[in-house]
């Protein structure tokens, strides 16, 4: 379209090359295609520059703007779009674009904090398009667990996608990246197996730029019907052309993750888009637990699907203080004006900016602790500096990015980067799958982070660590009703309307309907139907009364205590005002640690892990209307498995 306006488009990111850039700041004009981390390196580099490269700038357009909200990338860009403004001394049009908003007036104070109120809301009048819609349940046998390759219900899955996936571009998402690789190789082994094109590829973000790539080259080029198993990486922005359905293997854990999968596909005029939705399940044996009666996976997805068809999505996440982006942000700053005093950053960032949160007593801490990390310095005249290692760090190629940069080993075969991985594979000798296809690994370089692989009959999906999104409290409550209720969704297969079934006996055997502990053994459920934030928080507090808790998602999971002990410590926690974060909480136990975290003082880590990670209050008020008399039943609380 532009090029029919005669208008010039230049990409700008990390896989672009010098030439676009040349040719912009040649003759500045047109759309420029740029990310945070590329911006952020434009106004470290070229401060100076700004006001000319950019004096005709009419608009910032933040596309899919529900990714940013709620996240230190999305805080890295609203300081970016910030001290573009500072630096341009006049306010630039800002435009917001995405499908999945929860909550309009959230997503407006994003895009101009403090503001919201003069944001302009447009919203699409369009009809949604038609949905084709299945929930199919597979059954998994007794003894096998979710990091096994030859667990049956997923090579039942696979055998259905080959039969079903060959007549049309489609989109297959697994939750883990363990299970993009066995679905990527067991489908190209059926396809080679039967003689036929491989037209399954893998898509997720270990895999080097080549061979994301030619996947989305085979997805567009429409010279075969091809699918591609991926993570969040095709969820949303890049050009694949048309995809007639999504395949969701496992629960979706965001309702307006969902939504954006499913808007991939069904885009042409009059074309259906399908939702296949897989969800592997256990029968209930002897042995089992009150949580796996309950199928909680299969009862998520009911839910979430039930609120994507409802039109609701996850509002944006609470203000957090995101104290680990403020250190990089400062880092910058001082790199764009050549140094800068303390009032100037607190002004520019806290004051007028996105860090707005963030007190001067608290930033003057936290200077105080980059200066004691030697990440700053202070000259005569009260200039901040780069210090010994602040220099070190803004001069290496990782510092743009916001996120937490790790030590990876690159994955080589004849000279050809194939991806990257954590940690070590394995062993040489060894075999592994990765891009689809199965290696041995010839040789591993620790000092160079390099491993070397040859192709291989034989293979094991790599094991990467990371955490998922969190699941709101809508989400939670949905399951709820679902179990609770009577009503059967027509699109489940007759295997899933027999698990929901035996789910809701198992809700009404327990009493959760009135209870919200139930005690088997020595382990203690506590059923508390909201979001990770709470959970996780309960699971502090209650370890910080000395019990070994932990948030299982369906339910918090005290182990190795009773019924009476419990409660007490949940009546402990009511009684007392919330506890200072040093007080409930460890370093080594936080997950989700940010970039810059290291440089923190414990109060200011605490602060902001809690206010990003955690809701104590709610927890908090769950414990102080927690009664052991009144919401556990003592009649029959004992978990006992039922019959078949």
């Amino acid at each position: 379209m532009c090029e029919q306006l005669a208008v010039p488009v230049y990409p700008w990111h990390g896989d672009i090359g010098q030439t676009p850039r040349k040719q912009f700041m040649a003759s500045p004009r047109g759309l420029v295609l740029i990310t945070p981390e590329s911006l952020e390196s434009l106004l470290f580099r070229r401060g100076n520059d700004l006001a000319t490269m950019f004096w005709q700038l009419q608009a910032v357009v933040v596309d899919e703007l529900h990714a940013f909200i709620g996240n230190v990338r999305g805080r890295q860009l609203q300081s970016l779009m910030h001290r573009l403004e500072t630096r341009l001394a006049r306010r630039v049009q800002r435009v917001g674009l995405s499908a999945t908003l929860g909550d309009m007036a959230l997503a407006a104070d994003f895009l101009r904090p403090g503001q919201g109120a003069q944001v302009r809301l447009i919203v699409s009048a369009a009809e949604a398009k038609s949905l084709q819609l299945v929930l199919k349940a597979v059954m998994e046998p007794d003894g096998f667990d979710d990091t096994d390759n030859t667990n049956p219900a997923h090579q039942q899955i696979a055998s259905a996608l080959f039969a079903r996936l060959r007549h049309a571009n489609y989109l297959i998402f697994p939750e883990r990246t363990y299970w993009v690789e066995f679905y990527a190789d067991a489908l190209r082994r059926k396809c080679e197996a039967a003689g036929l094109p491989v037209t399954f590829f893998p898509h997720h973000g270990r895999l080097g730029k080549s061979e994301r790539e030619s996947t989305e080259f085979e997805l567009k080029r429409g010279h075969l019907p091809i699918s591609a198993i991926c993570t969040s990486t095709l969820e949303m922005g890049i050009d694949i052309g048309a995809i007639r359905g999504i395949v969701q293997i496992g629960a979706a854990v965001t309702v307006s993750g969902l939504c954006q999968r499913i808007g991939r596909a069904g885009r042409r005029d009059g074309e259906v888009a399908e939702l296949w939705q897989y969800c592997v399940t256990r029968e209930p044996v002897k042995s089992s637990d009150a949580v796996t009666g309950l199928h909680a996976d299969l009862i998520q997805a009911i839910a979430v699907i039930r609120l994507f068809l409802a039109k609701w999505y996850e509002p944006p996440p609470a203000v957090a203080l995101h104290y680990s982006t403020l250190v990089q942000q400062i880092l910058s700053l001082m790199g764009e004006r050549f140094g800068i005093t303390a009032a100037q950053a607190f002004h520019t960032l806290c004051l007028t900016g996105p860090f707005q949160g963030v007190s001067e007593a608290d930033f003057i801490e936290l200077l105080r602790c980059m200066a004691a990390s030697e990440l700053v310095m202070q000259d005569a005249n009260r200039l901040l500096l780069h210090g010994r290692v602040g220099e070190k760090r803004v001069n290496h190629y990782t510092f743009f990015a916001a996120f937490q940069d790790t030590r990876e080993y690159r994955l080589l075969h004849a000279g050809k980067e194939l991806g990257t991985l954590p940690m070590p594979p394995s062993d040489e000798g060894d075999v592994l799958i990765f891009a689809g296809r199965r290696w041995q690994i010839v040789a591993i370089d620790h000092d160079k982070l390099r491993v070397d692989l040859k192709p291989a009959n034989a293979g094991q999906p790599p094991i990467t660590l990371g955490g998922g999104l969190p699941v709101h409290d809508r989400v939670r409550q949905e399951m709820r009703l679902v179990l609770a209720g009577t009503d059967v969704p027509p699109w489940l297969d007759d295997t899933a309307r027999a698990v929901l079934a035996d789910a809701r006996r198992q809700y009404v055997h327990l009493r959760l309907a009135q209870t919200a502990l139930i005690t088997e053994k020595r382990t203690v459920c506590l059923f508390l139907w909201l979001g990770d934030a709470t959970q996780d928080a309960l699971e502090h507090l209650l370890k910080a009364q000395g019990l070994s808790a932990e948030n299982v998602g369906m339910c918090v999971k005290v182990s190795g205590t009773c019924e009476a002990d419990v409660g007490d410590a949940l009546a402990t926690i009511a009684a007392a005002p919330l506890p200072a974060l040093t007080d409930i909480l460890k370093r080594q136990d936080c997950r989700g640690v940010e970039k810059w975290d290291w440089t923190l003082s414990d109060r200011l880590f605490f602060d902001s892990y809690a206010s990003r990670q955690l809701n104590l209050k709610a927890a908090h008020a769950w414990a102080g209307t927690f009664n052991v008399k009144q919401l556990a039943l003592k009649a029959n609380t004992t978990f006992a498995q039922k019959s078949n």
